[in-house]
């Protein structure tokens, strides 16, 4: 059921807190076809990371995320319009948010924060949180306010290359309370204090709500809608497209031959109740041309660019430098959403059933990457266009119809089912798990209509 494939569950629960989902329900309703997306020159498609950091962000900034400003007009054209865009939210805590009044030295955070989001020997926020945390001088040092009374922040947020230009919507101040719990109360809305000066006090905890331009809710950047990924590993050189510039990459000779659902548990070196009830599901395509299989996965949004693009699919997964890596772009490198999905195509080494099964095998156990893998469908691909590109259109058509993810009802279980039998011409194809089979319905429909038609 979780959809997340290259990390644990418990290295995955740091990133939960940052999962917020657009609420206008209308975010998808962009065309994802290829009538409609004029093709881009490559080097757009294709800009890589050079740096050797483990998670490949580019810092030709040296780290200076905050205190640069837009210039308003430049603040606008960046964000037009955010009421369908992705929402974040961000602790913005005191300048000085360690305890200064500390005699002993022990250097203690203030009440209200967390310490893994902290290194308080060195005094610095830590890079890269799912709770996004920044102090008080960095976000109002980064905000532009626009002709419009709106205030743009710009910079890279905790340091995420995918979070640089974002609208203040709402300031919240944070009162901690017992159990690690915490209540909140409305101080500021760009809605209702357009206008008016921010002001902060120096010493509260604060959460910031932001929004990215409306073209966030519906692909990692504006030209290339459609949050849906394929990494040609076995391209010469590699090469990673996203989004509808898809349909204007991959080969229009390559015809899948057979498609298999194979259902896994985690492997953790010691599994709970709930481990034990959860499996992910992905879809292996053969192809025609027998050189390579493709794997098949629904995800976390950001799931890969916000775990240091480690795949269980490639056997140089825990390199720090591992091939996906090198070619993951900046836009795609942002905290987890766990209420929001995108499809991922890897194109693997092995270039049959036998041969995956035999990888799975190979990492099998709680001390490796797999545990219990199942065969749970296998059948001839009889779809009649089913070429690699068709799939990526067929892919985006579903995702741009509905890019949310739900643990039982729309998940990686789910797209297995709808995929095989989708390409397999198959009534009854069911989810893995009992339980997400009480819930699912089949959606195989939405692979065949453009998503701004509904």
């Amino acid at each position: 059921m979780d959809p997340e494939s290259s990390l644990t569950r418990h290295e995955s629960n740091e990133y939960f807190d940052a999962a917020f989902l657009a609420e206008d329900a209308n975010a998808d309703a962009t065309s994802v076809s290829s009538e409609t997306t004029p093709e881009l020159p490559e080097h757009i498609v294709l800009e890589r990371l050079e740096t050797d950091d483990f998670i490949h962000f580019h810092d030709t900034d040296d780290g200076q995320w905050y205190g640069k400003p837009l210039d308003p007009q430049v603040a606008i054209d960046l964000c037009p319009s955010t009421k369908t865009g992705l929402v974040w939210k961000a602790e913005v805590v005191p300048d000085i948010w360690w305890d200064s009044n500390d005699n002993n030295n022990k250097k203690k955070l203030i009440k209200g924060l967390t310490e893994r989001d902290f290194d308080v020997s060195n005094k610095t926020i830590k890079p890269h949180r799912g709770t996004l945390p920044l102090t008080q001088k960095e976000l109002l040092s980064s905000l532009t306010k626009t002709p419009d009374g709106r205030l743009i922040f710009h910079g890279k947020l905790n340091g995420w290359p995918q979070l640089q230009a974002l609208e203040l919507i709402a300031l919240d101040r944070k009162r901690p309370l017992p159990f690690g719990k915490a209540q909140y109360s409305p101080v500021w809305s760009s809605h209702q204090s357009k206008g008016k000066q921010l002001v902060l006090e120096k010493s509260a905890i604060y959460r910031a709500t932001l929004c990215g331009p409306d073209w966030t809710g519906i692909g990692w950047s504006e030209a290339s809608p459609g949050f849906v990924f394929w990494f040609e590993a076995h391209q010469s050189p590699a090469r990673l497209t996203y989004g509808t510039n898809l349909l204007h990459t991959l080969n229009r000779d390559d015809r899948v031959s057979h498609v298999h659902m194979i259902s896994h548990r985690y492997a953790v070196r010691k599994e709970g109740p709930r481990d034990m009830v959860t499996y992910h599901s992905v879809v292996l395509l053969e192809w025609e041309h027998g050189k390579y299989c493709t794997v098949v996965e629904g995800a976390y949004l950001n799931g890969i660019g916000g775990a240091k693009c480690r795949s269980n699919w490639y056997q140089d997964k825990d390199d720090d430098n591992n091939l996906l890596s090198q070619h993951v772009p900046d836009e795609m490198i942002g905290p987890w959403r766990t209420a929001a999905g995108e499809i991922r195509c890897y194109d693997v080494l092995q270039t049959n059933l036998d041969e995956f099964m035999a990888y799975l095998e190979l990492h099998k156990g709680n001390e490796a990457r797999f545990v219990d893998p199942q065969i749970t469908f296998s059948h001839v691909a009889r779809l009649t266009f089913r070429t690699k590109r068709d799939l990526a259109q067929y892919l985006l058509n579903y995702v741009g119809r509905d890019c949310s993810y739900q643990e039982l009802r729309k998940n990686c279980q789910t797209l297995a089912a709808d995929l095989c039998a989708f390409l397999a011409g198959k009534r009854s194809v069911d989810p893995f798990h009992p339980l997400v089979q009480m819930e699912y319905r089949n959606k195989t429909y939405q692979f065949l209509y453009d998503s701004n038609m509904y």
